[in-house]
């Protein structure tokens, strides 16, 4: 092809297929849902339990039974349970969230009945002795200084903090002094009361026959039972309303660097006006090619790293617009910030410029479905965030719909500057709140 040649135009989006699944709630209450995607002989596995929390202690104990949770059970006709699973080529972690206890797996689908026999064991059978908790949380309390050291993460407590007062339902790092008072009967007493298979999810995708891969879970768990009373909520526990409609300064003396996240109210992934808001923010700070990366970060140079995305705070999603700069450019960058929102508010998307968005989100869908681990994540988010399996197959369709009024109308309705409330992180004098830079 010589160098006048033009590329053809890129086609309609091809639309996105659900792969053959098995959707079955177990006797127990555990939901399992196997889709086979033969794109390897693999198989991807994904277990989500909902945590109820109430305070940061109880934050702390949650992150010591996730740490503790595999590699530990009861010795059995399989010695230590991760050995069969070293000697398969399989791997399975765990890890905690503000909201979510989860395990994360894949091997050879061959061996899926062994990894679903030691990830039960592990659930029902685990040995939380004291040396193994000591131990643990000795492990957890070496790695917590420097994850606590990081500005994304105390930018994102402060943010938190300032919107909504002090919230241990969205804290993801537990403090120093909560993880060191853990002790080992708390977390026999956490393991009790969460992990249970009632209100618990388990993705399988990967190269298997659905219907028999449930069966090899159902027997796998057939031991699991939901014990005692819960004390989860049907749903998640609520957002508290915003506490301070400003945008606040939090000192940190001779930072280099200063971390601005400002937040304000979405939508809900189910609302009809979702795919437009999508757009609209795509339009805005969602990619590369977006009015916030173009002015802040290319035309002035003032950021290393700006975006809009949308963030859950608990059950609702809110519109967050973040940057990353140097300290002498704190507060310039912020007005910039405010100026370009301003100007999506006053000024709608360009056809083009909604288009390219729209082809954007066709693109970053289809890479979200070209793979097992794609579609494990993609079917685990769905479930987290009260949708269906269906609905993975009608997005496109949503994005497709959105015309140009939708999305003007999203702009002026979420894009307004004086809506977004948040912290400025630094040694950056306090901001100005008046734009002087369009």
């Amino acid at each position: 092809m010589n160098r006048n040649s033009v590329l053809p135009p890129i086609g309609p989006p091809v639309p996105v297929a659900l792969p053959p699944l098995a959707d079955v709630r177990l006797d127990n209450g555990l939901r399992v849902i196997a889709a086979r995607h033969a794109s390897t002989p693999m198989t991807e596995l994904r277990l989500a339990i909902p945590l109820h929390v109430e305070s940061f202690a109880d934050a702390a104990v949650q992150e010591v039974l996730a740490a503790s949770l595999l590699g530990h059970t009861a010795p059995g006709e399989h010695g230590r349970a991760d050995d069969g699973l070293a000697a398969s080529g399989s791997i399975l972690s765990a890890s905690r969230s503000a909201r979510w206890l989860g395990v994360a797996g894949s091997g050879p689908s061959s061996v899926l009945p062994l990894q679903l026999d030691v990830l039960a064991r592990s659930l029902t059978r685990p040995r939380f002795t004291d040396e193994v908790v000591r131990a643990v949380t000795v492990r957890a309390r070496g790695q917590l200084a420097a994850t606590r050291a990081q500005p994304q993460l105390i930018a994102s407590e402060a943010l938190v903090e300032h919107l909504y007062g002090p919230l241990p339902q969205m804290q993801d790092v537990p403090r120093e002094a909560d993880l060191a008072a853990v002790g080992p009967e708390q977390v026999r007493l956490a393991h009790h009361r969460c992990v249970r298979p009632d209100r618990a999810a388990l993705i399988l995708v990967g190269d298997l026959d659905p219907d028999r891969a449930v069966e090899q879970a159902a027997r796998a768990f057939a031991e699991w039972e939901a014990v005692g009373t819960t004390t989860q909520e049907a749903t998640g526990p609520l957002l508290p309303h915003l506490r301070d409609r400003t945008i606040a300064r939090v000192p940190r003396p001779g930072a280099t660097q200063t971390q601005i996240r400002l937040a304000r109210p979405g939508l809900a992934r189910t609302d009809p006006g979702f795919a437009a808001l999508t757009l609209a923010n795509i339009v805005f700070g969602g990619y590369f090619s977006s009015r916030l990366v173009a002015e802040v970060r290319e035309r002035h140079g003032l950021a290393y790293r700006c975006e809009s995305v949308f963030r859950d705070h608990l059950d609702q999603l809110v519109v967050a617009v973040e940057a990353d700069t140097a300290t002498e450019h704190g507060s310039r960058t912020l007005d910039h910030l405010r100026a370009q929102l301003r100007r999506m508010s006053q000024e709608p998307p360009t056809p083009a410029e909604i288009e390219a968005a729209r082809r954007f989100v066709t693109g970053m869908t289809a890479l979200a479905t070209s793979s097992q681990q794609g579609w494990a994540g993609s079917l685990m988010l769905a479930l987290a965030t009260g949708q269906q399996p269906e609905r993975i197959s009608r997005i496109l369709d949503d994005f497709t719909a959105v015309t140009e009024d939708d999305v003007a109308a999203a702009a002026g309705r979420f894009f307004d500057p004086d809506d977004f409330h948040g912290v400025v992180l630094g040694d950056t004098p306090i901001p100005s709140k008046t734009e002087t830079v369009l």
